[in-house]
């Protein structure tokens, strides 16, 4: 079978366990398997590491910095405020970012997203690498950590100690190290589920997930329930039409909040 068949499959097993007790229509928060006897303590609260974020390193790998090309810082906040236009329309608190296939922009997009939604004082925001196979996050801003989210998924490490907080008013970041083979059913578990409870303690709090593409995995099909809303990301003169189409036949059915065109000789970010 395809990988493409395989993940229809497995969107038509999602929507049939919505029927399932344990499932209720809604955001994520209600669509997510219910948690018993499970305390909710909100990581972020507690002491998190520091880290500073190096402005060159930011701006060698296209990364919204006080240097970066002002068009595409001012293409960046655009963006910004169309998504949490939409976010704030809807209730929504947690994004997750994704492509057709590697090589899209979608980290970098994610990490962009991010740092231009912290800027904004009414919220907080918590960038989590969830792209387990090709985790890319910690190398883009040259973060230097041991652990990650997939030592809180299969170790049970304590979530603070895998978050760190960035020298950019109301930005952490949850990085992901070791490679995990078997991601989507790590995505899926029980111990997700919590994690994304956590993150979700604080009212104010807004998750991106850098997710892997749609078509590489079924992680995103796995992952759905824990997340309010997806935005696609297209490169312009990379992204084929026929991945474009085959990804938009995935995303049918799930809560799409736009596109992202990457890439673009525009002069203002291109999002539909």
């Amino acid at each position: 079978m395809s990988r493409l068949n395989k993940a229809l499959e497995r969107i038509k097993e999602r929507e049939s366990s919505r029927n399932d007790p344990l499932f209720q229509p809604g955001d994520a928060a209600s669509r997510a398997p219910r948690l018993r006897n499970v305390e909710i303590v909100d990581p972020i609260s507690k002491s998190l590491r520091r880290v500073t974020l190096d402005n060159e390193v930011l701006q060698r790998s296209h990364l919204v910095n006080d240097a970066i090309d002002p068009v595409v810082r001012t293409s960046y906040k655009m963006l910004r405020t169309r998504v949490l236009k939409a976010m704030r329309a809807n209730g929504w608190r947690s994004l997750a970012v994704t492509s057709a296939a590697q090589g899209d922009g979608k980290t970098i997009t994610a990490i962009n997203l991010a740092i231009s939604m912290a800027g904004d004082v009414n919220h907080n925001i918590c960038l989590v690498d969830l792209d387990l196979r090709h985790s890319s996050v910690a190398t883009y801003l040259d973060l230097e950590v041991k652990h990650g989210v997939s030592d809180c998924l299969i170790d049970n490490l304590p979530l603070e100690q895998a978050i760190v907080k960035t020298d950019i008013d109301r930005l952490t970041v949850l990085p992901n190290v070791h490679k995990v083979l078997h991601s989507s059913d790590l995505l899926s578990s029980p111990a997700m589920y919590e994690i994304r409870e956590m993150l979700a303690a604080d009212p104010d709090r807004i998750v991106i997930y850098d997710m892997p593409p749609i078509l590489a995995a079924d992680d995103l099909l796995a992952f759905d329930p824990c997340v309010d809303a997806i935005l696609f990301v297209v490169a312009e003169g990379k992204t084929s039409r026929t991945d474009a189409v085959k990804a938009r036949e995935l995303l049918e059915g799930l809560t799409f909040i736009g596109t992202v065109l990457n890439r673009s000789d525009e002069k203002t970010a291109s999002y539909y």
